[in-house]
């Protein structure tokens, strides 16, 4: 094969030939495999072809990151720029030095999906907690990757999402709505925009929740992908192989097999058992050939590094990370002759050298200084998270834990861990403040320790000592807060002038800082999260049902720290003439938002327009308000720019459960454009006509009993296709809500259940709320397992009025497919 790979190919059939697509060459090519060749193209590693000119390939997920020389801001970094076209920007260069490495071209892109909870692990990794801000960054993400030729990629960017879906279909509180209203739209935009070329899910994902599976391979990924998308199944570690697990997936639609090492035997197997057809095995093989015949597309040479361009990109990455989040007129620095400034904090050293480029800055970490029996040199000892340390001397690196008792042990040891202590940091670093005109506080977290989940939202106690004792010393303190989550400041809110907030952002950090600082660039990032007051403000780690825990700002009822896309910079905005072009639209139609933004300043800075909506009335639960568009504005000092959107009918939709499907709801939405979800500039309100959504009714309904409209305590524990999905209670009391059903004329009502224990186990409905009045119990007999499933009836007390109905689980056992009432 020669140049672009495909034109050696003659296709049959299709006449002249002029740079026939993959599908194309694909398509040809299959239909001369025997079922053997088919299978080994449904592998990790696959073989030569030599007949069909076609070298072996590597279908090895490696991360974006390998062999990126360039120190670019991880995702959420990124996230917090609300900047597609720099995003977009970024992938396209660090495509560049992939195939600048040498490296294998299929790469795993970030973790698209939005983030429920701040105190998750790898929060870091995704570019924020909102559907569409993550789904055009993620979308320009992949695109600049894959590069501008679809057929001739730069690399083949695939989505690595098991943990996450895994996380949402498993953990208490899985609920319809959430799952297509929250998780699903960033996928549609990376797959329908083009930039994703396939996905991984996990072996747990197909097994064990194959009705979902179906559901998101069939109807969701490849609708949106028009059929191309590669779609595998990873092995998980704990998990033997087997030719029937193989043989699942395959039928679901999975199209090969990552993680597990060579899984011929196994698929043939399958195949000479009639477990998967041969028709099966040739769609898979078409997929992964059409990826196959792109990947030698991709790999005509290595692509040329603008290195200079790239250092540029990344710092301007890092400046646009940065948020600020408080100043009370501290910010910019008024740098005269003789300025002193302390910097003091863990994240301080390589800021105060920055620093000391225009004023003399003296650094100290404000850590205690220690030695440890048995180990040369003194070693700082520094808290990041809760109860978690590292002791870091010029040639070593301890991490510590403390222990129930108070005790200090070496997580590689596992044994108590002495230390003598030789200074104090905190008393050096309020001698240091005192002396000093300004000080910068450099605190946060170490991304080599942001494993696992966070017990809470509070900065570690070691560090927030520091900053109340430097407080103390010195009223003039920045704050400068580096770490891959937000934290709970209240006590700095009130108490410092000036706080701002960033991502690691790599290298670059320290020098973007400084710049913002100085007053060399203006900040304009906006928080990608909310920053809630308190842990209390958030609900319960694992539960994944926002509707019910009232996560994100979209179901947020407390108020805010820091709202989501808040960012202050050095100048103020007026919003004013907010216009909608028609005040009244149907479901088909759209309606175009301006408003004009008014720099009040004399400084030229960028805006971060946003509008959101919130629908005034509905039959069902609603967020408090939704992010429909951003635009980021450069605006001149005491200039006016007008900003326009599009807002379509069809971007008001929700998921309707007892549908299956989405609805445009007849109702009055509000339409406001402000600097963040808490602050409203200016609104409107839009009357949309769409249907009208009548009272449910449910007499003689069978409801699928995952098509609840909220729960408490739910998992979905779906075990085969057979059965559909099905619902458990993960504790005692756990339910589920169907809200706003009619249930006149109702006199008994069956459960599609399954019971594992001895005894019978109740069941109860409940009118009002979960604790309201009994209507009725059903008790589910033992089924000697839960993938036997029987109907189990009882009677119903008569409700004559449209009612929010419970279905209760006093106790922990039975599992539901379905509820019915007749």
């Amino acid at each position: 094969m020669r140049g672009k790979g495909l034109t050696t190919f003659r296709l049959a059939d299709t006449g002249p030939q002029q740079s026939p697509t993959p599908r194309q060459v694909a398509d040809d090519l299959v239909a001369t495999l025997s079922i053997a060749e088919k299978i080994e193209l449904t592998q990790q590693t696959q073989p030569a072809l030599p007949r069909l000119g076609l070298p072996a390939a590597d279908f090895t997920l490696r991360s974006a990151t390998d062999g990126v020389e360039s120190d670019f801001p991880l995702p959420l970094g990124l996230g917090s720029s609300w900047d597609p076209e720099l995003v977009m920007r970024v992938g396209a260069a660090m495509a560049d030095e992939i195939r600048a490495s040498g490296g294998g071209l299929v790469r795993e892109i970030p973790l698209v999906n939005p983030s429920y909870d701040p105190r998750h692990a790898r929060n870091e990794r995704g570019f924020g907690e909102d559907p569409l801000l993550c789904s055009k960054l993620g979308a320009v993400f992949a695109l600049g990757l894959r590069g501008p030729e679809k057929a001739h990629p730069k690399t083949v960017p695939v989505v690595r999402h098991v943990d996450d879906l895994d996380r949402c279909a498993m953990a208490p509180g899985f609920n319809l709505r959430v799952f297509n209203e929250y998780e699903m739209p960033v996928f549609r935009a990376v797959f329908e925009t083009g930039g994703a070329a396939g996905i991984v899910l996990s072996q747990m994902m197909m097994e064990d929740f194959p009705a979902l599976a179906a559901q998101l391979l069939q109807l969701v990924l490849r609708g949106w992908s028009d059929g191309e998308a590669a779609i595998w199944s990873e092995k998980l570690p704990d998990r033997p192989l087997t030719s029937g697990g193989q043989a699942l997936a395959l039928r679901l639609g999975a199209d090969a097999f990552m993680g597990g090492g060579r899984t011929v035997d196994a698929i043939t197997e399958a195949y000479r058992r009639g477990e998967v057809t041969e028709a099966m095995i040739t769609a898979a093989a078409r997929r992964m050939l059409m990826l196959r015949l792109q990947l030698l597309a991709s790999s005509s040479g290595p692509a040329k590094v603008d290195r200079k361009a790239h250092r540029e990109l990344v710092r301007r990455a890092a400046r646009e990370s940065i948020v600020l989040l408080r100043n009370d007129g501290l910010l910019p620095l008024l740098v005269g002759p003789g300025m002193r400034l302390a910097v003091i904090g863990p994240h301080g050293e390589g800021l105060a050298t920055e620093l000391g480029r225009r004023v003399t800055a003296q650094y100290v970490s404000g850590s205690d200084r220690v030695t440890v029996p048995g180990l040369d040199g003194e070693f700082e000892l520094t808290e990041w998270r809760h109860g978690r340390f590292t002791l870091a001397s010029e040639t070593e690196t301890l991490e510590a834990i403390t222990g129930p008792d108070g005790t200090m042990i070496d997580r590689d040891t596992e044994q108590p861990l002495e230390w003598q202590r030789v200074s104090h940091g905190i008393a050096d670093a309020v001698a240091l403040a005192r002396e000093a005109d300004v000080v910068v506080l450099a605190v946060g977290s170490s991304p080599e320790l942001d494993d696992g989940n966070r017990s809470t939202l509070e900065l570690p106690s070691q560090q927030h000592q520091l900053v109340r004792a430097v407080r103390a010393a010195n009223p003039n303190v920045v704050l400068v807060v580096r770490s891959g989550y937000p934290y709970a400041l209240r006590w700095e809110d009130t108490y410092l002038p000036a706080i701002l907030w960033s991502e690691h952002s790599g290298r670059a950090a320290d020098r973007a800082t400084a710049e913002i600082l100085f007053g060399d660039h203006a900040p304009s990032g906006r928080l990608p999260q909310t920053w809630y007051r308190a842990d209390a403000d958030l609900p319960p780690t694992l539960d994944y049902d926002l509707l019910q825990g009232s996560g994100t700002y979209l179901y947020q009822e407390s108020e805010p720290l820091y709202a989501f896309g808040h960012g202050l910079t050095y100048t103020t905005f007026a919003y004013e003439d907010l216009d909608l072009s028609s005040r009244v639209i149907n479901a088909d139609q759209a309606v175009t938002v301006t408003v004009r933004v008014r720099n009040t300043g004399f400084r030229d800075c960028h805006e971060v327009v946003q509008l959101y909506t919130r629908q005034l009335n509905s039959q069902v639960r609603q967020p408090r308000k939704v992010l429909r568009d951003f635009k980021k504005v450069l605006i001149p000092a005491r200039e006016c720019r007008t900003v326009t959107f599009r807002l379509r009918a069809a971007d008001l939709c929700f998921w309707d459960v007892t549908r299956d499907k989405w609805v445009v709801e007849t109702a009055l939405h509000e339409v406001f454009v402000g600097t963040s979800s808490a602050k409203a500039a200016t609104s409107a309100v839009l009357d949309v006509h769409g249907r009208t959504l009548r009272p449910r009714t449910l007499a003689r309904t069978a409801i699928d009993a995952h098509s609840y409209d909220e729960s408490m305590g739910l998992s979905l524990v779906d075990m085969s296709s057979e059965a559909g999905p099905v619902v458990s209670a993960a504790k005692d009391g756990a339910w589920l809500g169907l809200l706003g059903y009619d249930p006149s004329g109702c006199r008994s009502w069956s459960l599609t259940a399954s019971n594992a224990g001895d005894e019978p186990a109740p069941v109860e409905l409940r009118c009002g709320a979960p604790d309201g009045r009994l209507l009725g119990t059903v008790l589910v007999p033992p089924t000697t397992d839960h993938r036997r499933y029987a109907v189990a009836t009882g009677s119903l007390m008569p409700v004559d009025e449209v009612s929010d109905l419970f279905v209760v689980f006093p106790e922990r056992g039975p599992w539901i497919t379905r509820v019915a009432f007749a």
